[in-house]
């Protein structure tokens, strides 16, 4: 089983991130990308690392699935 959903996005220097209900931008150096984020499921951001977080067992599925398809080109 994969524990892809849990594993913590690093976000290097330059890197601006804003989350909204539903929604987080990403914007670096190599330009901005936007991505829906599926009901259930927030990302935070603390000390330089992203983590997805998932309100209930039921949201497992779109975990990981989230977690992947952050627009992460712009990260680097």
């Amino acid at each position: 089983m994969s524990r892809i959903g849990r594993k913590p996005i690093p976000v290097p220097a330059g890197v601006k991130i804003a989350t909204q209900p539903g929604k987080i931008d990403v914007q670096g150096p190599k330009g901005k990308l936007s991505f829906a984020i599926p009901h259930g499921i927030t990302f935070e951001q603390k000390d330089g690392v992203l983590t997805a977080l998932r309100a209930t067992e039921e949201h497992r599925a779109l975990h990981g699935l989230a977690r992947a398809l952050l627009p992460t080109p712009c990260m680097g």
